[in-house]
């Protein structure tokens, strides 16, 4: 490994390097350690295949004032989007997204900067580790038509809190990885999902733009631990599927819900039409999906949301050994469980027997205050095709 003071480069808040390093990883891609300081990215930077960028403590890459304005614009991404590259990874250090002073525009649907701060699309063996990612302005990360990754011990900070704020956000075409050790434990971070498996979104608004929508399959989601995020995990299907996920060990509070299939319905943008949804039985396609182990609480007052709140299709769904910290809860009167928009065939909550019961006629809907339970499983599609 080279030490990337070798090439001339040293940490200087003062003297932006994005440039100089953008040229050294074209000309010499490889593995290079960042020394303790700041450097400051004056341009998006863009790896190549085989780069392993290794921060030591108290190294920071820092996106510099004004540097993101277009939707192109990162602090960092991979070299070649459409071709694709292989063997990245990140470790150690902070990654500084700078939001203050790189705002994405307003409106919705705005030209310009997106907010993510790292961007990674057509990846394959993608390594992030040990990382601390502070004030993106937007998405912390997010992913598109990466396969095999790993994704550990990440810590996610922010003196700035606004929407669409997801810390690691998994776009479509996604398959084969683990994310394993996150940790929010500022007050309200992240300020929307700690996960989001978006296998379908409203890919025209400006925060999305960049991403693809497809299936996401084969993930261990595991050790998620948060203050007060928006909601541990969302699971967003409304024509791909979402399958093959082990989510597990989620610690901590939330505002609104520790697992939303909501199909993106209480979202600013839809993303499907709710008079003309994809199937006749529901939205989305969930299958085999496998959590457990939850010891979670509301944080906040006002939220009615369920703390596991299924609105999508499923088939093999299962939630087991959840316990909600009911002295910790800001809200105790929302519901635990929230069932709505689908059309159950089989399913249990303990010894509560649900089956045969539509929740389709008119949006109706089953809720459970239950506090603690062993086991709930779901079906509620006989997996018709999507039109």
């Amino acid at each position: 490994m080279k030490s990337i003071l070798e090439t001339g480069i040293k940490p200087d808040p003062l003297i932006p390097c994005g440039a100089q390093l953008n040229q050294i990883l074209r000309d010499a891609p490889g593995a290079y350690s960042f020394p303790k300081g700041i450097y400051q990215i004056e341009e998006t930077l863009k790896l190549p295949s085989h780069t392993h960028l290794f921060l030591e403590e108290g190294a920071v890459f820092r996106l510099a004032d004004g540097a993101a304005l277009t939707e192109d614009d990162y602090l960092l991404t991979n070299a070649d989007p459409y071709k694709g590259n292989e063997d990245i990874r990140l470790e150690g250090g902070t990654f500084h997204g700078n939001q203050k002073n790189n705002p994405r525009p307003e409106g919705l649907f705005a030209e310009g900067y997106t907010g993510a701060m790292l961007h990674f699309r057509n990846v394959r063996n993608l390594t992030l580790q040990h990382l601390t990612l502070s004030n993106a302005e937007a998405y912390y990360a997010r992913f598109t038509e990466v396969h095999e990754f790993h994704i550990e011990d990440i810590t996610f900070d922010s003196q700035m809190i606004r929407h669409n704020k997801d810390g690691i956000h998994l776009g479509g075409n996604y398959s084969q990885g683990v994310i394993r050790g996150l940790r929010a434990l500022t007050p309200d971070v992240t300020g929307d999902d700690l996960v989001a498996l978006n296998a379908d979104d409203a890919l025209s608004r400006n925060e999305v733009r960049g991403m693809t929508n497809g299936p996401i399959t084969d993930l261990l989601i595991e050790d998620l631990e948060a203050h007060s995020c928006h909601t541990f995990v969302r699971l967003l299907s409304t024509v791909s599927p979402i399958r093959d996920i082990t989510i597990r060990n989620l610690r901590g509070g939330c505002k609104h819900a520790a697992l939303n299939a909501d199909g993106a319905r209480g979202c600013r943008v839809p993303v499907f039409d709710e008079s003309n949804p994809p199937t006749k039985d529901g939205v989305g396609l969930l299958e085999h999906i496998r959590v457990s182990d939850l010891h979670v609480h509301k944080t906040s007052e006002t939220s009615s949301t369920a703390l596991i709140d299924l609105q999508e299709r499923m088939v093999n769904f299962s939630v087991s050994d959840f316990h909600r910290e009911i002295f910790e809860d800001a809200n105790p009167n929302a519901p635990t469980v929230r069932l709505q928009y689908i059309d159950i065939q089989e399913g249990h909550l303990d010894v509560d027997i649900l089956n045969e019961t539509s929740l389709l006629e008119d949006g109706a809907v089953i809720e459970r205050d239950v506090f603690s339970f062993h086991a709930l499983a779901l079906e509620t599609t006989h997996l018709e095709p999507v039109a």
